[in-house]
């Protein structure tokens, strides 16, 4: 594997792409941002209308006809798309919310690669429903960063020619090359009911929406304004708690004012401040049943820690090595707040260069001493393909040993790389550094990816030594090597079945001495993509792991050192999400270290109308061992009301038997006018051991307001 990464330089960059054109407008009337198309007023710009179907017939003519105008003036690009549809009854608009999960609507996706470096972009999505969404793109389209929230206005309208969309970006939202006249875009169709896609650039299904390198070109910008470039976000908070303390409950009220600030330092590299940081309104973590020795991955879900947050990746390591991991930074070893007294960040791209520098000072709380806690991560852009970096951490959020983190990167992907197909690889190091600790402290590794249409492969290799630890990262597993392979055939047939798939997947780890400790092999039987949008597959897993050490698996069951090999096969169904009612459900049988499994899942979703979702989830683990029993249940219910795009009320409800307890997130949130938020949170924690009793209350207000020079 390393000497075909050895060879990737030899194949050079891409070649010259042929590239959709299109002309944007300079206005002297700005539109009405209503969701409907003034004449008057759009049909001074050129359409662009020559969109090509890439799902489910690549090549051919869509189904129904788009038009898109773009217009600008000094201060704010607006688009304008006209989404006609003989059926207009048949538009499928359930989720007007913002940022919703829109896999289920029709709806337009578009990116603008404003810096025309064809790696990086901003991504924005509008349903029938009035459902506003963004993201950041950054590595051509390796990370996605869905918590960034820009400021800008969009509406639509269902009418009897279809849909529209009326889109208001101010160049402020924009980082942008002020002497540039030219920008990548492309833009995305889906039509839900007929599981089609249209797309103006890149139309083969090797190509993937979220790409910049294989946008098109939209020219005839100038002279715009991005003002000062700072925007000022004040804050204030109110919680009310209540708590259970063993001896009787205590109650507590917390106030506190706080401030955000981004200021531009360049039209691209921007400075972030916080001061008495605060996360009221972020969703609460969604419970897990740990059946592994090893510590479980949970997401970043904090909006400060994810915006920008693709600056910080490092290689392409996937979750089982992370080298900075947010979570690290005002979390304590069981969940607890620690609150952060102040941060700074330094994010954006100069020139070649792709900059990522983030300092936090944590409060003295839960026995945790006050912590610096800093990262840096520096990458450069060299030719069309490759990027190499480096990345330093340093503190410790547990308050022990001084500890640093110091690696280094280089990372190539093309889309004429092997074969003439994309292709993705990456070679890395890492170190630390821990005050008073043993050596042996390293992990480096490489990667190589062909993430293709037809033909899916990668391999993957790491070495992870024993006394590896990035006290600002996550790593569950050291002290070993590990190789990951995987190859998949997903040929297109037409008819009922759109698409079928067949694969295998293994992971092989062993110790530094080259003895097995786990090896995971999956074979992909077949899986069937319907045309109707409706998924099934069979699998069967294959495990072989060697315990050195007997673990409790539950405080009542432990499992003994020895070696166990186990078979379970996998069936999971999926039905389609155009359907208001739509149903996902997994059931797996087999060994599981020596004991009988029966593992299953269901999730039902229900979507009778705009005003409210729900869904429903269960997991269940049935394991029969030598030694006893394990049974194990998570419940979870989603319920959520969308009164309109701007106001909505979000219900989570989780129970575990682990825990044996149950808790319930409720989130109100209002935007009266982009750039001002308003948020009401209630939580609740049950225990439902014996008598149920709450034993954490907590109602919280918070509010914000953008102020922007």
């Amino acid at each position: 594997m390393l000497a075909l990464l050895l060879l990737t330089p030899a194949l050079g960059g891409d070649p010259p792409v042929q590239r959709p054109q299109a002309a944007v407008t300079r206005t002297q009337k700005a539109p009405r941002i209503d969701g409907v198309l003034e004449p008057e007023v759009w049909s001074v710009a050129p359409t662009i209308a020559n969109l090509t179907q890439v799902e489910p017939l690549s090549g051919a003519q869509p189904s129904e006809r788009t038009e898109v105008r773009i217009l600008y003036d000094s201060d704010t690009l607006y688009i304008g798309v006209r989404c006609f549809d003989r059926e207009p009854a048949k538009i499928i608009a359930t989720q007007p919310s913002r940022d919703a999960e829109l896999d289920p609507d029709d709806r337009i996706e578009m990116i603008l690669d404003t810096f025309l470096d064809r790696r990086s972009a901003f991504y924005f999505q509008m349903s029938p429903a009035g459902s506003k969404g963004d993201a950041l793109i950054s590595g051509d389209g390796a990370d996605y960063n869905k918590p960034w929230d820009g400021i800008w206005e969009g509406k639509t309208t269902i009418d009897a020619e279809g849909w529209t969309a009326e889109m208001a970006i101010p160049f402020q939202t924009l980082s942008f090359d002020e002497n540039g006249s030219t920008w990548g875009f492309n833009i995305n169709r889906v039509i839900k009911r007929r599981n089609e896609t249209n797309r103006w650039a890149s139309t083969t299904p090797d190509a993937f929406m979220f790409q910049p390198s294989r946008a098109g070109d939209i020219s005839g910008f100038h002279d715009m304004k991005q003002g000062l470039g700072l925007d000022v976000v004040p804050f204030v908070v109110g919680t009310f708690s209540k708590e259970d303390t063993g001896t009787g409950y205590t109650e507590d009220f917390v106030s506190h004012v706080g401030t955000d600030a981004f200021y531009k330092l360049t039209p691209n590299l921007t400075a972030s401040f916080t001061i008495n940081t605060d996360f009221a309104e972020t969703e609460v973590d969604e419970r897990k049943v740990n059946l592994t020795r090893f510590p479980l991955f949970f997401p970043e879900k904090r909006d400060f820690f994810l915006q920008d947050s693709g600056l910080f990746k490092f290689a392409d390591l996937g979750s089982d090595l992370i080298p900075f991991f947010s979570r690290r930074i005002g979390l304590g070893p069981n969940g607890e707040e620690i609150p952060i007294l102040a941060g700074a960040k330094i994010t954006g791209r100069q020139d070649d260069w792709n900059i990522g520098a983030l300092d936090t000072q944590t409060e003295a709380e839960a026995g945790l001493d006050s912590e610096n806690l800093s990262v840096a991560r520096v990458s450069k852009n060299i030719g069309a393909s490759w990027n190499v970096g480096g990345i330093v951490t340093h503190g410790n959020p547990e308050s022990g040993p001084d500890n640093t983190l110091y690696g280094f990167d280089a990372n190539w992907r093309a889309n004429d790389g092997l074969g003439g197909k994309r292709t993705t690889s990456s070679v890395w190091f890492l170190g630390t550094s821990t005050e008073d600790a043993p050596g042996d402290d390293t992990a480096f590794g490489a990667s190589i990816s062909y993430p293709n249409d037809l033909w899916r492969w990668s391999l993957a290799a790491k070495q992870i030594d024993d006394n590896f630890n990035p006290a600002l990262g996550f790593v569950p597993r050291t002290g070993i090597r590990r190789y990951d392979e995987t190859l998949y055939y997903q040929p297109r047939i037409g008819g009922a079945v759109r698409q079928l798939n067949f694969g295998v997947a293994d992971s092989l780890i062993t110790d530094l001495s080259g003895d097995v400790e786990t090896n995971v092999a999956t074979v992909k039987l077949i899986g069937f993509e319907f045309e109707s949008g409706d998924e099934l597959k069979f699998e069967l897993d294959q495990t072989h792991e060697v315990l050195e050490q007997p673990f409790a698996i539950t405080p009542s069951v432990t499992i003994a050192a020895d070696t166990y090999d186990d078979t379970g096969l996998r069936t999971e169904l999926k039905t389609a999400l155009k359907r208001p009612f739509s149903l996902t459900a997994s059931i797996t049988v087999g060994g599981f270290l020596g004991g009988d499994s029966l593992r299953w899942s269901t999730l039902a979703a229900w979507r009778p109308s705009p005003f409210m979702t729900t869904g429903a989830e269960w997991e269940q683990n049935d394991i029969a061992f030598d030694v006893g029993d394990v049974q194990t249940q998570i419940a979870r219910l989603r319920l959520n009301f969308n009164f309109s795009p701007d106001l909505s009320w979000n219900n989570f409800v989780q129970w575990d038997s682990e825990g044996d307890e149950y808790g319930i997130n409720s989130r109100w949130r209002w935007i009266p006018v982009p750039g001002q938020e308003f948020f009401l949170v209630f939580n609740d924690t049950t225990d439902t051991s014996g008598s149920p009793h709450p034993v954490y209350e907590s109602v919280a207000f918070k509010a914000a307001y953008t102020f922007r020079y």
